[in-house]
């Protein structure tokens, strides 16, 4: 009876919070290549609203292309930052962003704009728990299309929009765009491997798990405080 009133609770906290009207948008931002990003405030945080695809450091310095699973994995070897579109297609970029391996997202001359951050773990803490917890919070931060059934997001108005993007493997393959969106954490769980997010088309779970470093998943970056 306990779990069963507990789950209750949750599930109307999930809705009583998209419940309160459209989305609270902010102000738009221009990484270092010009794309522009809109932005959406969450309790508390401003997120961007869109996947990152910037092909350039915060100072300037490209960051590399790896396009070939050849020099996808040379650059894994060297512990080199490295973007690709998915499948290298890069009309997909304008709508689903670039992936990265976890090396670009800890560079120390900045993936992310200035004044933004790539969330850390904690960072993704907060936006589930908005959301009732990991259970509940992908249906409210998906995107309105782009999702397959059964699971399009019914509840998702808070303009997060996140999309399927898919992943690039540390040998070079890609998988499951369409059907899942994996984002990066700058928090590094054991050596080699950092912390992510995972929402996909099947459930309403943002699931927290560890991946190589030297994946290529999405990002999404969140204002300094």
């Amino acid at each position: 009876m306990k779990h069963t009133l507990a789950f209750v609770l949750a599930m109307c906290l999930s809705f009583a919070v998209v419940s309160i009207g459209k989305p609270a948008y902010g102000y738009p931002i221009t990484d270092v290549d010009g794309n522009v990003y809109k932005t959406v405030k969450i309790n508390g945080q401003v997120w961007m609203a869109r996947n990152l695809n910037v092909s350039h450091y915060r100072n300037g310095d490209p960051i590399r292309h790896a396009a070939t699973p050849a020099e996808w994995v040379d650059a894994a070897r060297k512990k080199e930052g490295a973007w690709c579109y998915y499948r290298n297609r890069s009309g997909d970029g304008e709508v689903y962003g670039k992936l990265y391996n976890w090396y670009a997202v800890n560079d120390p001359r900045g993936l992310a704009p200035e004044g933004w951050r790539i969330p850390s773990d904690k960072d993704w803490e907060h936006l589930a728990g908005t959301f009732g917890g990991k259970l509940f919070a992908a249906s409210n931060l998906k995107a309105a299309s782009f999702w397959p059934l059964p699971c399009k997001p019914v509840t998702g108005r808070t303009g997060f929009c996140a999309l399927p993007g898919g992943y690039r493997r540390n040998d070079g393959r890609f998988f499951y765009k369409g059907m899942n969106g994996l984002f990066w954490t700058s928090t590094v769980f054991v050596r080699g491997y950092a912390w992510f997010r995972n929402m996909s088309g099947r459930n309403s779970f943002l699931f927290r798990n560890d991946t190589c470093m030297e994946n290529g998943l999405s990002v999404r970056c969140v204002k300094e405080s």
